[in-house]
């Protein structure tokens, strides 16, 4: 696939999020601000600004929720498979949720879950992470680790073809999800047959132009709040330059076909830019998308803005060319 699709600069912001943001506020339902409110209140308001965009009425698929074996004790799964397939046998992308590995939940991301499920034709795995600063890295790279390897030991008693994995996140969960597929060439580890990113947090680093451009606030996710989310994951003692922490300063080779989807106006932007051009260095197979108007976080924005579920649609699309379609 090509390596990279960058469309030409914008700069302004998609009038469809700009409305979506506005009859949030009118709700009572803001995007959630950790740095102004205690984090119990971050959270719930991460919720309620979510529950809205996802809207009253779910997308139709079969969940099942499951527990299994973490690495410090119950790890809860959810499964998303497209409805009316019984028990047939399909691929499974495992997935795991943005939020700065501070907020969120597999309930704020709940529309996205339905929708790759939905139109992929494989079976998600949404994966209910720790969150930080209760417990840091690297506990939610282990429960990561564990999702995968149920998968492939118990996962056809659910319908699914441990021969068929692909992983996926948005965000903090792009961090896991791309370090889950470095972890996974080791011997012995399931495969990894592809991997979704969206807008990913890839490195412990300030110093870029998209930073510099866009973390001021403008478009939502603002410098100040990334550096925070990395001190609750971190925490003090942590080394920053851990590769299982910022995978973008791993070594690259040998690593499944990758898809990264990138916002225009994203402090974060530069991360999925820099991790492309590692990618092509490595001879990783990659395809790059800039969406441009769009900021962080377009993913669960589907139902109210047409770029964020046209992206979505074609993110689905791509898991189901190489798992289902393959």
């Amino acid at each position: 696939m090509p390596d990279t699709i960058l469309r030409p600069a914008v700069d302004r912001l998609d009038p469809q999020v700009i409305a979506t943001n506005e009859a949030a506020a009118r709700l009572g339902a803001a995007p959630a601000d950790p740095l102004s409110l205690p984090l119990a209140e971050a959270r719930a308001a991460a919720e309620r600004y979510h529950a809205f965009l996802n809207g009253p009425t779910p997308l139709p698929t079969d969940v099942t929720e499951v527990t299994v074996a973490g690495p410090a004790g119950p790890l809860p799964l959810r499964l998303h498979r497209p409805a009316g397939r019984g028990m047939e046998r399909l691929p499974v992308l495992v997935y795991f949720h943005g939020g700065g590995f501070v907020v969120n939940s597999v309930d704020t991301h709940d529309r996205l879950l339905r929708l790759l499920a939905r139109h992929s034709g494989a079976v998600v795995c949404a994966v209910r992470y720790s969150l930080a600063p209760e417990r840091r890295f690297p506990h939610q790279h282990e429960e990561a680790l564990a999702a995968l390897r149920w998968v492939a030991a118990a996962g056809a008693a659910h319908g699914i073809d441990a021969g068929r994995i692909a992983v996926g996140g948005d965000s903090a969960g792009a961090n896991l999800a791309l370090g889950l597929a470095l972890a996974a060439r080791a011997p012995g580890e399931p495969r990894v047959s592809f991997g979704l990113l969206f807008y990913g947090m890839f490195a412990h680093d300030f110093d870029t132009v998209s930073h510099r451009r866009f973390g001021d606030g403008r478009y939502g996710l603002t410098t100040a709040r990334m550096r925070w989310y990395w001190q609750q994951y971190l925490g003090s003692a942590a080394i920053p330059d851990d590769p299982r922490a910022a995978p973008l300063l791993a070594d690259l080779h040998g690593l499944p076909p990758l898809l990264l989807l990138a916002a225009e106006l994203d402090c974060l932007r530069d991360d999925s830019l820099r991790l492309a051009e590692r990618l092509a260095e490595a001879g990783v197979p990659h395809r790059l998308a800039v969406h441009d108007g769009l900021p962080h976080s377009f993913a669960t924005m589907t139902r109210l803005v047409d770029q964020a579920h046209r992206a979505v649609l074609q993110a689905a699309d791509a898991v189901r060319r190489h798992l289902v379609d393959a």
